[in-house]
């Protein structure tokens, strides 16, 4: 007699499913807006949430494990019927679209404002709302950033492609360096002349930024001013990166 087993998904499709958490929200309902600005002049804040299933542990892992696998962003927007504070998401089956912050019930996440880091808010939240309707990106997906539609978000994406591209070319070379961690972003320029592209995962905004790892939350909304790396100490593993390409470079000077 042939013994049942239950079929297993694909790597592939759980990468695809967990990226952006499919398990259903606890609070479903999704802004209707007209939206206002909740306080004076314009506001912006990353929100990088923990994983809260298996398989978003497992892509928090794959992009170096410090604790984050959801990105949205705050445009300092409230909900005028309901008051309640919204969001900018980028999720599956969904792509870019409005959502309450409280979305996720007591999920934990951390929140980090960008205008004092020479983020222009007005400007970063334009682009933002520029993107709403946007149709999720898979392919970007199953790829961790090897392939990219620019008219196609994921969540950390729609961040990326909104900030200034200083702060992209200072990221990469953070990333180079070994101050944030290999597997947490890709840098690709394919051929001479072409755009140059990053793709940075929430786990690499949040180390960038500087904020706590996710394990060290306290609870929901957890405010993290930004410290940029060049005012931090570098990681061990960005020292010894240093220190084996000083001595690959002495050496080759020697020959």
């Amino acid at each position: 007699m042939k013994s049942k087993t239950k079929p297993t998904t694909p790597i592939k499709d759980q990468i695809k499913l967990g990226y952006i958490d499919r398990e259903p929200p606890q609070k479903k309902a999704l802004p209707k807006g007209p939206l206002r600005q909740a306080g004076e002049g314009r506001q912006c804040s990353l929100l990088i949430f923990v994983p809260r299933s298996a398989i978003s542990k497992l892509i928090d892992d794959m992009t170096g494990g410090y604790g984050y696998s959801h990105l949205a962003v705050d445009c300092g927007e409230v909900d005028i019927p309901t008051g309640k504070r919204v969001m900018v998401e980028s999720t599956v089956g969904v792509g870019v679209h409005n959502s309450f912050q409280d979305e996720y019930g007591d999920r934990n996440f951390v929140r980090i404002p960008l205008e004092k880091v020479g983020v222009n808010p007005a400007e970063f939240c334009d682009c933002i709302r520029a993107k709403l309707g946007e149709k999720f990106d898979d392919e970007e997906v199953l790829t961790l950033g090897v392939f990219h539609n620019p008219a196609q978000q994921i969540c950390s994406d729609l961040a990326a492609v909104c900030l200034p591209k200083a702060m992209h070319m200072d990221m990469a070379r953070y990333h180079r360096s070994g101050f944030l961690h290999p597997l947490s972003a890709v840098s690709l320029q394919r051929k001479p002349g072409k755009t140059f592209y990053l793709f940075i995962s929430p786990n690499g905004f949040a180390e960038y930024f500087g904020a706590p790892k996710g394990s060290r939350l306290a609870g929901r909304d957890q405010m993290s001013e930004p410290v940029l790396p060049v005012d931090r100490t570098p990681p061990l593993r960005a020292v010894l990166k240093s220190a084996y390409m000083f001595f690959i470079s002495f050496g080759q000077t020697k020959q």
